[in-house]
């Protein structure tokens, strides 16, 4: 007796995509509200590496061994895979260094102690404490603009990381494609993982 079975062939920076597009949309209506920039700076690296995933299990059979490898490790496999050399000084691999670097600093950063300027008025330090001037360089980098501008940087890695493997322009967007199986009663899916 035959039976039926949905599939799906789920991806992961499909969501990871989407949430980013969401969020910046929503930094985009709100100008005030800063409480994005960090989440979308995250959701760019996510989505990247989700991506770099996602491509390397489709052209390399190996993938499962070396998926714990760091981001920058994975793109140079991808780059020999295809006869490619990177190039990181310039264009969207620059960009995948530093949205990586700004990515590791929140996720691994240590206490900093940042110094503000020397002032004879015993008032202007505290304005600065409560004020948003004690920032390190780094993070003071992660802007409303440089976030905004980014959008566009972060479409260009992924439509290079499309070129580099022959997919076409908008494969990073691809949703899950589900249909239905007809199976015989011997069949079994894999479970769920």
């Amino acid at each position: 007796m035959p039976y039926y079975q949905a599939y799906s062939d789920f991806t992961a920076q499909e969501k990871s995509v989407s949430a980013l597009y969401g969020m910046l949309a929503l930094l985009e209506q709100d100008h005030r509200n800063t409480a994005l920039l960090c989440p979308i700076v995250v959701f760019m690296a996510f989505s990247i590496e989700s991506y770099v995933n996602t491509l390397g299990a489709r052209a390399v059979p190996f993938w499962d061994a070396i998926e714990r490898l760091q981001w920058r490790a994975k793109l140079e496999i991808l780059h020999t895979t295809t006869g490619a050399t990177p190039d990181w000084s310039r264009g969207p691999l620059q960009f995948a260094s530093e949205v990586f670097r700004l990515r590791d600093r929140l996720a691994h950063g240590k206490p900093e102690r940042v110094y503000g300027e020397k002032v004879l008025d015993g008032a202007e330090p505290w304005k600065m404490v409560f004020g948003e001037g004690l920032q390190p360089k780094w993070f003071k980098s992660i802007t409303r603009d440089w976030v905004l501008d980014s959008r566009d940087r972060f479409r260009q890695m992924m439509t290079y990381l499309e070129s580099l493997m022959g997919y076409d322009e908008g494969d990073h967007l691809l949703a899950a494609t589900s249909s239905v199986l007809l199976v015989d009663e011997a069949t079994t899916a894999p479970s769920d993982g």
